[in-house]
């Protein structure tokens, strides 16, 4: 008898691990982001590392261009965060060689909540006077939080794209990556 029920479990197990086997897995790419819905077929594309308190990896940001705009889409890994009107974007013809106040780059987010992503979209045509030729530098900005218990939020921190620069003014950081917009020839 032992024997008997043993056997109709064991095919019963055998069963229900095949059925649940029987469809195609998803396969996620982590590395890969989802374009935005306004970015629908960009030319060209890159991702850098944004970090806060100058060595923790909290995200990334990815720089995108096609024929009429360039997308700066900030995305940050959880927990954390970004303030609301929190993210400021600076570009220019040279590399930066300070900081700047953020709140003073010429772009800045118009988001009323926390997010954990946000895009830019500036028309091509807006920006010649930062270009030198096609390439140019930038410093994307955001004051990063976390959600905490009840709630609140904690104390922002600033975050920097890649390439980390530390200021000797008051010990201020800042990071600055450049860029190379694609030909995207005639569409």
């Amino acid at each position: 008898m032992f024997s008997k029920k043993f056997t109709v479990l064991y095919l019963l197990l055998i069963a229900l691990i095949l059925a649940g086997c029987s469809e195609n897995p998803s396969i996620v790419n982590e590395n890969e982001r989802q374009i935005p819905s306004s970015i629908e077929s960009p030319c060209g594309e890159a991702y850098f590392n944004l970090y806060i308190e100058q060595t923790t990896l909290a995200g990334s940001v990815r720089v995108a261009n096609d024929l009429d705009n360039l997308y700066i889409t900030y995305y940050l890994d959880s927990p954390y965060l970004a303030e609301p009107e929190g993210m400021n974007f600076w570009l220019g013809i040279n590399a930066p060689t300070k900081r700047g106040t953020p709140k003073q780059y010429p772009f800045h987010s118009d988001n009323t909540g926390y997010v954990d992503n946000y895009s830019f979209t500036i028309a091509l045509s807006d920006i010649q006077n930062y270009l030198n030729g096609k390439s140019f530098y930038f410093m994307t900005h955001v004051s990063v939080v976390v959600q905490l218990d009840g709630g609140k939020y904690s104390k922002s921190t600033d975050g920097f794209s890649e390439l980390i620069v530390k200021s000797k003014s008051k010990g201020a950081w800042y990071g600055y990556n450049s860029f190379t917009l694609y030909d995207c020839g005639a569409q």
